[in-house]
C-alpha cells in the first residue's frame, strides 16, 4: 500500500510507461544488474503481483493532478529517484492523424513531469533515430549531427529532446529494436515473425531499409550498465546502437537461422516497392554512430543478438 512505499523503497528506478516492450526490459534488466528497487509506472496497471523489489502504480501523465499524485505519493517520499521516462505516443501513422493528441502526449505532458517530479538523481528520456532522418549516401549520424526528421514523429521527438536537455537531463537515441515480448498480453514483431516462419507461413521482409538496430535486451541493459557505472561520462545525448547496418530482411534471416528455420521463409521486398504501406513519411534509411558509447564502455564491437 502507498503508506508502506517510503520505508520499502529508499533508492529507486522510476520507470514512466513501464508495461511496454522496452519498459519490461527495464525492469528484466534492474532486477538482474542492480539491487535497486523498482516504481513501475503504467496508465494500465497488470495484473500481477508486486515483488519484494517492483511496486506498481497507476498514471495518466497526460492529467497534470494524476502526475501530482504520483509525484506526492511515491516520487518525492524516494531518497534518489533515478528516472526512464518511456511514455510516448509513437506510431507515426497515428501521429499525422492525431496530432494534437500526440502533442500532449508526447511534449505537454513531458514538460509537465519535468517540473513536477522530486529528488531525481538522473533522468534518461529515450529517444528515437527519426530525429536524424534519412541517411543520404550511407550517412551514418553522430550525435552532434543536425536533426532533419521526415515526419511529425521525429519532430515531436526533437521538441522533447530539446525540454529535457534544457532542463539538464539526459536522452539517448535508439535505432529499431527488435526482440521477444516479455509480455503475455502482447505480442512484439519478433513474435510474428517466429509464429509464421515456425508454421510455414512465409514473411515480407525489406531488402533495402537499413537501420543500426539492437535487441530490447541490449538497449535496455546497456543504460542500467552506464547509469550504473559510467553515470559521470555520459554526455547528454548519447546513441546506442549496434555496429552494423541492418535491413529488416537481414534481420528475418537471423531469426530464421535462429530457429534453424530455412532462409526461404524469409521473402525479400523493397521498400520502393511498398510505398503505401506506411501513411506517414518514413525514412528508408537511417544509420547511427556508436562511437562514444564504446568508448565510453571500453568495447571494441556492438551487434544485435538474442541469447534467449
Amino acid at each position: 500500500s502507498d503508506e508502506h512505499y517510503p520505508q520499502r523503497r529508499l533508492n529507486v528506478y522510476v520507470i514512466i510507461g513501464a508495461n511496454g516492450f522496452l519498459g519490461s526490459y527495464y525492469i528484466k534488466n534492474i532486477l538482474e544488474k542492480t539491487d535497486e528497487n523498482i516504481l513501475a509506472v503504467a496508465r494500465n496497471v497488470p495484473e500481477k503481483e508486486e515483488t519484494e523489489r517492483i511496486f506498481w502504480a497507476s498514471c495518466d501523465i497526460t492529467d497534470a493532478e494524476s502526475v501530482r499524485k504520483l509525484n506526492r505519493d511515491y516520487i518525492s517520499k524516494s531518497g534518489d529517484n533515478k528516472i526512464i521516462y518511456l511514455a510516448a505516443y509513437h506510431h507515426p501513422d497515428l501521429v499525422e492523424k492525431n496530432p494534437r493528441t500526440a502533442w500532449d502526449v508526447n511534449v505537454t505532458a513531458l514538460s509537465r513531469f519535468l517540473n513536477i517530479a522530486d529528488n531525481v538523481k538522473c533522468f534518461f528520456y529515450p529517444s528515437s533515430d527519426s530525429v536524424y532522418g534519412e541517411s543520404v549516401n550511407g550517412k551514418v549520424f553522430s550525435e552532434e549531427d543536425e536533426l532533419r526528421p521526415l515526419n511529425l514523429y521525429g519532430m515531436n521527438k526533437c521538441v522533447a529532446e530539446r525540454l529535457v536537455t534544457g532542463y539538464g537531463y539526459n536522452v539517448i537515441r535508439y535505432p529499431f529494436l527488435i526482440g521477444p515480448s516479455l509480455l503475455s498480453s502482447k505480442k512484439h514483431f519478433y513474435d510474428f515473425i517466429v509464429e509464421n516462419i515456425l508454421n510455414g507461413k512465409q514473411v515480407d521482409m525489406f531488402t533495402d531499409s537499413y537501420r543500426s538496430a539492437i535487441s530490447f535486451d541490449l538497449a535496455a541493459a546497456t543504460l542500467i550498465n552506464l547509469i550504473e557505472h559510467h553515470i559521470k561520462d555520459i554526455p547528454q545525448i548519447l546513441n546506442i546502437c549496434g555496429d552494423n547496418a541492418l535491413s529488416k530482411f537481414e534481420i528475418g534471416v537471423m531469426i530464421a537461422d535462429k530457429y534453424n528455420v530455412s532462409r526461404d521463409m524469409i521473402r525479400p521486398i523493397s521498400i520502393h516497392d511498398n510505398s503505401g504501406v506506411f501513411e506517414a513519411k518514413r525514412a528508408s534509411s537511417t544509420l547511427m554512430s556508436n562511437e562514444k558509447l564504446k568508448n565510453i564502455l571500453g568495447v571494441s564491437e556492438i551487434k544485435l543478438s538474442w541469447k534467449q
